[in-house]
């Protein structure tokens, strides 16, 4: 035993101090995570005795909707996390500054537009409808997707703290950020629960207890943060300067355009299932895509790290270090086709136990699922590499032959009765092409002899 843990100690150890600190980062990043898994198997249930299927659906749907409103950030999150990290790698903090201020100020101004554009569209909007559902009142899922736009208008702001925080390369910060934002829904849907009174839970505290979670932990952040350790970069008015802050909003506008489409493929899954199936079905994907999603969770905890890092070493020239880098993520990669096996074996009694009954997944949706989560992360091991270093133009006609041909597809796997699993099939034909691009432009540009749409 005391072997392996000196070999462990070894490990986090050896290399370079760029290594050192992104190993550092996934040791924290993996304990948060696994803590943050147990915590989400506590609430499935109690959520679910809660409320039921059909909400619980609904407010799956509820949140992938406000999820597409994200994009209007014009990706100046990815666009800040890039300039961010080359200027601090440049020692250049008048600039750094007047990224972070810049970014405060551009997305402040977006949420108020869009919470102003909320509060007048959503009295029109027939709410069952979009739904699918006549079990739940209009007025009702009024309030519900209310309290949670409002939240994620506040979160829209205050999260530019974890683009700080990861061109800083201190990713581990943001996952204990989500461990507590998770702790805290927690807490308060047992709160919720014991105090109910009623046979059927009410989906507007659900709506605001999971709306808020992030935006009040985030927000809480921002002050401690900007008070502390960030106060070098803390926003100021005076640092505002759009012209000086073009050079980030030109990339993130390419990460903007990416986002869309990325969204489009993605976030409509649940929108496509709760239209063609019902809020019931919802809830059936929803948490069989949530439990194959473990193993991408940790896949890409291991990544994220390793963004910064890419972005610094090509700015700096040192293509060794990410070739290493890259033959690590793909050893790392085989030990997720292992585990995603093993939840494939042991699906039947997991779900048995995690939703006590009330939810059965087909064999054949979690393969698939599987088979489609291992691909898109064999994928992203290049395209974290290629979004550090701005490379995004290939991603962006990628995407768009995504969108074309994705509701086409579902709709071909729909009508030959695959059911759920219509909406993943599509992906895994997407995936495998990807992987294949994209392993290609990362040879190119990694021995500087990409051209035209490869080197961009």
């Amino acid at each position: 035993m005391k072997l392996v843990i000196d070999r462990f100690k070894g490990f986090l150890k050896g290399g370079d101090a760029r290594s050192k600190r992104a190993k550092k980062n996934v040791l924290v990043s993996v304990i948060t995570k696994i803590l943050s898994i147990g915590v989400s198997f506590l609430i499935v249930p109690i959520t679910l005795n809660y409320i039921g299927k059909v909400e619980y659906g609904i407010w799956m749907t509820i949140s992938s909707i406000v999820a597409w409103f994200a994009f209007f950030d014009v990706g100046l999150g990815n666009g800040l996390r890039n300039k961010l990290s080359e200027a601090l790698a440049k020692d250049n903090m008048e600039k750094a500054r007047t990224y972070v201020s810049s970014s405060f100020f551009i997305l402040g101004s977006i949420s108020l537009g869009l919470l102003f554009i909320f509060l007048v569209a959503s009295p029109f909007i027939p709410w069952n409808s979009v739904f699918n559902t006549q079990e739940v009142s209009s007025s009702v899922l009024y309030r519900s997707v209310g309290v949670v736009f409002f939240f994620f208008c506040v979160g829209f702001v205050v999260k530019i703290l974890s683009s700080i925080l990861q061109a800083l390369q201190r990713h581990a910060i943001n996952d204990i950020m989500g461990l507590v934002a998770q702790l805290y829904s927690l807490l308060f849907i047992y709160i919720l629960v014991q105090t109910s009174t009623d046979e059927t839970g009410s989906l507007f505290y659900l709506c605001l207890i999971y709306g808020s979670n992030s935006a009040l932990i985030f927000l809480i952040g921002n002050f401690v943060f900007f008070r502390g350790s960030l106060k070098h970069l803390r926003p100021s008015l005076k640092h505002i300067n759009i012209q000086e802050a073009m050079p980030m909003l030109k990339l993130g506008g390419w990460f903007f355009i990416n986002q869309i489409m990325y969204m489009i493929v993605a976030k409509s899954a649940v929108i496509i299932v709760i239209q063609l199936f019902g809020p019931e079905d919802v809830t059936v994907y929803n948490l069989a895509l949530r439990y194959m999603s473990f193993v991408s969770m940790f896949f890409m905890i291991s990544l994220t790290p390793f963004l910064t890092a890419f972005t610094e070493a090509y700015t700096k020239g040192e293509y060794d270090w990410v070739r290493k880098t890259i033959r690590s993520l793909l050893y790392i990669w085989s030990f997720g086709v292992l585990a995603s096996l093993a939840l494939i074996i042991i699906q039947p009694y997991f779900f048995k136990i995690w939703t006590k009954g009330q939810v059965e997944v087909s064999f054949f949706l979690v393969a698939v699922l599987a088979l489609s989560g291992l691909l898109n992360m064999l994928m992203s091991i290049f395209t974290l590499f290629l979004n550090g270093i701005g490379k995004i133009k290939l991603q962006f006609y990628f995407l768009i032959f995504q969108v074309v041909f994705f509701f086409p597809l579902i709709y071909i796997f729909y009508k030959f009765n695959f059911g759920l699993s219509s909406v993943v099939l599509p992906t895994i034909l997407f995936y495998a092409v990807g992987v294949g691009l994209f392993y290609t432009q990362y040879k190119l540009v990694i021995t500087q002899k990409a051209r035209a749409v490869w080197a961009k």
